[in-house]
This record gives C-alpha cells, sequence and structure tokens, in this order.
C-alpha cells in the first residue's frame, strides 16, 4: 500500500514537472510580442491585440513620397488669372456729365477773349463747346466756334428741351434769353466764362437774369476712363513762350486777367517773365499770361516792359 501512495506520488510530481518544462519557455516570446508602451518607437502605437481579419497597411504609405508626374505639375490655372488682374489697368465708370464739368472746372480762371474757344482763352460759349468737344461729345452742342448762346438757346426750345425746373449736372443754362450761357454744375450752381474769366458762381447772382435750363441728357449717360491715367481731354497742353518781358515795380502775379484774380505771388522788380498770352480786361488795358519759375499767371501789361 506504502508502495502505491510512492508511485502515486511520483507520477503527480513527473507531471508537474513535465508541465512547467513545456509552459516555461513560452512566457518569454509572449512578453516579447506585446511591448510596453514605455519600450515601443515613438511613431508606432503600442499594439495589445492583432485583429487576423484586419490588414495594416504600413505608416510609411501614409507618407509616401509624391510621384514623378506629381512634381512635375504646372501651376494651378487661378495663378496665372491673378497675374492677370495685377496687369491689367482699372477701368472706371463716370458719368459725361461729370466728365464734362471736369474739363471745364480745369479753366478756373483762364481770361474772357470774344470769340475764343480755348485752350487757353473763351468766350462764354466757347467754353460750352471746348468742354463738350474734348469730352467726345460735341454733337450735342455742335462743333462749330460760331455756335453763339441764342443759337443753342432757340435750338434746344425748338427741340423742347428747355424749362426753367429740373436741371441736371452738364445741362446747359442760359441767361438774359440767350445773351449768356453755361454748363450747370447742380445745387444752383454753375460755371461759364465772365467778362472777369471763367468762374463759378451761383445761376441767380449774375445782372442778366436767368432764363432756361437747356437739357442735354448726359447727366446718366456714362463713359470709362483709365483709373491710372488721366483722361486725355483734361491734360493740359504746354504753354509756348512767344516773347519776354520785365516788370518795372514790384508785380502781383494773378491767377486772371483782373485785379480781382486770386494772388498767386509777388513779382519783385526787373523780373524776367516769358509771355504766353494776352487779353484786355474791361479798360481795355493789357494784361500778359507768363510763365515765371515753373508758375504760370496773369500780370498787368502797363508794369512791364519788353526785352
Amino acid at each position: 500500500m506504502h508502495r502505491n501512495a510512492r508511485l502515486r506520488a511520483y507520477l503527480v510530481a513527473a507531471t508537474v514537472a513535465a508541465f512547467l518544462i513545456g509552459v516555461g519557455p513560452a512566457a518569454p516570446a509572449a512578453v516579447a510580442a506585446t511591448p510596453t508602451s514605455s519600450t515601443a518607437p515613438e511613431a508606432s502605437p503600442p499594439v495589445t491585440a492583432a485583429d487576423p481579419t484586419t490588414t495594416v497597411a504600413p505608416l510609411a504609405s501614409t507618407v509616401a513620397a509624391p510621384s514623378p508626374a506629381a512634381t512635375a505639375s504646372t501651376p494651378e490655372p487661378i495663378l496665372a488669372t491673378v497675374a492677370a488682374l495685377t496687369t491689367t489697368p482699372a477701368r472706371a465708370t463716370v458719368t459725361k456729365a461729370a466728365l464734362v464739368i471736369a474739363i471745364a472746372k480745369t479753366k478756373l480762371g483762364r481770361p474772357w477773349v470774344y470769340g475764343a474757344a480755348g485752350p487757353s482763352m473763351f468766350d462764354c460759349s466757347g467754353l460750352v463747346i471746348y468742354a463738350f468737344r474734348m469730352a467726345g461729345i460735341a454733337r450735342i452742342v455742335g462743333s462749330s466756334h460760331e455756335v453763339s448762346a441764342y443759337a443753342l438757346y432757340a435750338r434746344f426750345k425748338s427741340l423742347g428741351l428747355a424749362s426753367q425746373a429740373n436741371g441736371r449736372p452738364g445741362d446747359l443754362v442760359i441767361w438774359g434769353g440767350g445773351a449768356h450761357v453755361g454748363i450747370y454744375l447742380g445745387n444752383g450752381m454753375a460755371i461759364s466764362t465772365l467778362v472777369t474769366g471763367v468762374r463759378i458762381h451761383g445761376i441767380r447772382a449774375l445782372t442778366t437774369p436767368f432764363t432756361a435750363f437747356l437739357h442735354t441728357g448726359i447727366a446718366q449717360a456714362t463713359t470709362a476712363v483709365t483709373r491710372t491715367a488721366k483722361p486725355a481731354a483734361v491734360v493740359a497742353k504746354a504753354a509756348t513762350v512767344t516773347a519776354r518781358r520785365v516788370t518795372t515795380t514790384p508785380l502781383r502775379l494773378r491767377s486772371s486777367s483782373s485785379t480781382a484774380g486770386r494772388v498767386l505771388s509777388t513779382l519783385a522788380a526787373r523780373t524776367v517773365v516769358g509771355v504766353v498770352g494776352a487779353a484786355k480786361d474791361g479798360a481795355g488795358r493789357t494784361w500778359y499770361r507768363v510763365r515765371v519759375g515753373g508758375r504760370i499767371g496773369w500780370l498787368a501789361g502797363w508794369y512791364t516792359r519788353s526785352i
């Protein structure tokens, strides 16, 4: 009996030993196949279990190098579009009335001379003809220098385009039944050539009474101009010196051929000036339009002498 007990104890011990021998080497392999987060590479997240039904792509596939075809591609079309826009001059749309008015305003201070239609001297109808011609719409008022305020009034009145109300910028203004004409600016103001030169004034500020508006229809009509350059119509022509004179006394350089003109500067006696034009004032005295020190203005001619 004791022998049988010893035999069973021996068999149990042998079985346990065999089990331990078979399982022991597998443990290190299991540990090696399951790295912990402390020993895993930074770019490879730890895997606690593998799913045999899932195929995992290598990490390198998400940052694959671009193909030769991709590196040789041309810039996207939008880049070329932006370049074209930056090199194309911008265009602005203005009304024809605004263009006519802008041209007329560049002549502020220019003298009145009977029958003159620019570019440096004007009578009342001459300023109107000049501004509309340079704006490219001379057909509205006629291009002949012989067109008068009377003729304009008669023509617009016959077409039913004359009235004492509803004046719009760019319309014409008639005074004295056709004795005087100017360009309406809006808000009761006009620009016209008076005997003192081209001026801005109220339509009821003249001694000659207001008669009518001549409706030109250009307040809404538009035209395109380049923003990066002035319209050719408003670029002043260079004045040509035709003679030289010298002041005989300290003399004021004025904006127009009148003592009412704005004083631009005061010239010392014996200042040499270049003459670019001349005009008579209401008293029959000669004024000279001169260039001096890079400026152009008017001098009382009777205080100068020829050299």
